[in-house]
C-alpha cells in the first residue's frame, strides 16, 4: 500500500484538500437549540444568572453537514423536523449554509425536537431535549438512488432499526459509512449498524460503553476504524494494524456542544479526499490517519470556542488552528 506520498505532504502542508469535493449524506438528528450560557449550574432548588442565550440550528446530522458544506464537501441531510416554526427554521438554516435538507421529512403532526443547551463557566455542558420529530423519519423515506450516487453516508443517533437498513443499503449500493452512536450507544440496539460502519466516531466514555454492550473492541478493532475523542486532550485512530493520537490544541473552551459533530465533519472532509483512505472502505495503516486526525482536532478546538453547537468550519480556520500547533509539522513527517 502507499504511504500516501506526495498527497500527504500537499495535504498536510497547506491543510487544503485535493480537488474532487466528496458528496456525504447526514443521517439522524435535525434540532433547534437553545443554548444558555450561565456562570456555575446552580444546586437543587438554587438559581442561577443566565449571562447569554442563543437560538440555533442544531442536531448531530445537521451539524455535521454543515461542518462538512464549509469544508468544500457536498453535503445533503436525511432526517425530519416538526410541521412548526422551529422546523423551518431549521431547515432555512441549512439551505443557507449550503446543505441540501430536500431529504427531510416534515412531521406536520409533530413538534420538532427543541434541546436546551446549558453552559457553565468552564464549557461544560447540561442538555435537556425532547424527542419531538427528530425520529420520525424511516429509511423508506430515502431513494436508494440517493445513497447510490454519494461517496459516504455517516450515521449518528437514530431509531436502531433505521440506522441498520440505511447502513445495509449503503453497503449494497457502494458509498462508505461512518457512525457516531452518540451518549445512548449502550441503551439502543445499534449492532447491526456499527458492524455495517468501515469507521465508528465515540468518545472515551462511549468507548467503553461500546466494549461492554456490543463484541466490537474499539481500542482494537478486528474489522474497521475507530476514532475515540478525548476531549481537550485530542484524540485516537485505532485501526487493526495500530494507532495513532494527536494531543489537540490548547484553547479556551466556551462551548463544547457540538465538538464532537465538527471533530467528525473534519475527519470525513480529510479522509474522504484522500485515495489512500477511502478508495477502497477505510485504510487500516494508522499513518494515513495524521492529516484528518489533525484537521478533526482542529475543528473540534474552533467548535469549543464557538457559542452553540453549529460551527461554521472552514480551511481558513483549520489553518490557522494548526499553524499555531508544533505537532502539525510532526504527522505530516510521519506520512511521508
Amino acid at each position: 500500500m502507499s504511504d500516501g506520498g506526495e498527497n500527504a505532504r500537499t495535504a498536510g502542508s497547506t491543510l487544503e484538500p485535493p480537488a474532487g469535493a466528496p458528496t456525504v449524506v447526514s443521517a439522524g438528528h435535525i434540532n433547534w437549540d437553545v443554548t444558555i450560557h450561565v456562570d456555575e449550574l446552580p444546586e437543587r432548588d438554587g438559581e442561577t444568572r443566565i449571562e447569554r442565550l442563543e437560538q440555533s440550528g442544531g442536531g448531530s446530522a445537521a451539524n455535521v453537514a454543515v461542518g462538512l458544506g464549509g469544508l468544500g464537501g457536498r453535503a445533503a441531510v436525511f432526517g425530519s423536523v416538526g410541521g412548526d416554526e422551529s422546523g423551518a427554521l431549521a431547515l432555512r438554516e441549512l439551505a443557507s449554509a449550503g446543505v441540501d435538507p430536500g431529504h427531510v421529512l416534515v412531521d406536520a403532526d409533530a413538534a420538532t425536537s427543541v434541546t436546551y443547551v446549558i453552559v457553565d463557566g468552564d464549557g461544560e455542558l447540561l442538555l435537556l431535549a425532547n424527542d419531538g420529530a427528530n425520529e420520525s423519519f424511516s429509511a423508506d423515506e430515502l431513494d436508494r438512488d440517493v445513497l447510490a450516487d454519494a461517496d459516504h453516508l455517516h450515521l449518528t443517533g437514530q431509531q436502531p432499526d433505521t440506522a441498520a437498513a440505511l447502513a445495509t443499503t449503503a453497503a449494497e449500493v457502494g458509498p462508505t459509512r461512518s457512525f457516531d452512536p452518540g451518549r445512548r450507544v449502550a441503551d439502543r440496539e445499534y449492532g447491526a449498524a456499527l458492524h455495517a460502519a468501515n469507521l465508528i466516531f465515540v468518545n472515551d466514555r462511549e468507548a467503553s460503553a461500546l466494549a461492554d454492550a456490543t463484541d466490537i473492541d474499539p481500542r482494537a478493532p478486528a474489522e474497521r476504524v475507530v476514532a475515540v475523542k478525548h476531549g481537550s486532550d485530542g484524540a485516537t485512530v485505532h485501526t487493526p494494524r495500530g494507532d495513532i493520537s494527536h494531543p489537540g490544541f490548547d484553547v479556551g473552551a466556551v462551548d463544547t456542544a457540538g465538538a464532537g459533530d465538527a471533530f467528525a465533519a473534519g475527519f470525513l472532509a480529510a479522509a474522504l479526499r484522500t485515495p489512500e483512505i477511502a478508495a477502497d472502505g477505510f485504510a487500516t495503516d494508522p499513518r494515513e490517519y495524521g492529516v484528518p486526525l489533525l484537521v478533526a482536532n482542529a475543528c473540534g478546538a474552533i467548535a469549543a470556542e464557538t457559542v452553540t453547537a453549529r460551527t461554521d468550519l472552514s480551511w481558513g480556520q483549520v489553518r490557522s488552528m494548526a499553524g499555531e500547533s508544533p505537532e502539525a509539522a510532526l504527522l505530516v513527517e510521519k506520512r511521508r
